[in-house]
């Protein structure tokens, strides 16, 4: 985990270990949609979740550096703690 992804955990190991989901943390929920400028929320933005380890609905992302921005912005638009993980191909 680094102190530049707050709430966000990580296994640097894994960097090349693609492709990766965003987990909610603690839970079998995975990232299925972010708008950043959604606007009937204040502040802006929107988070979408699916449950179930290996929902194809979940967001995928092919590099490490992809899934830690889009949970940067999950913390940032929700305050969730994610884990980004390899997914099992």
């Amino acid at each position: 985990m680094s102190s530049l992804h707050p709430g966000v955990t990580f296994f640097e190991d894994d960097r090349e270990k693609g492709p990766f989901t965003i987990r909610i943390g603690g839970t079998n929920e995975f990232v299925s949609d972010i708008d950043p400028n959604w606007n009937r929320a204040w502040p802006p933005g929107k988070v979408e979740v699916v449950e179930g380890w290996g929902n194809n609905k979940a967001l995928k992302f092919d590099t490490m550096d992809d899934a830690l921005e889009a949970a940067d912005q999950v913390w940032d638009i929700e305050g969730f703690h994610t884990s980004v993980e390899s997914v099992q191909q």
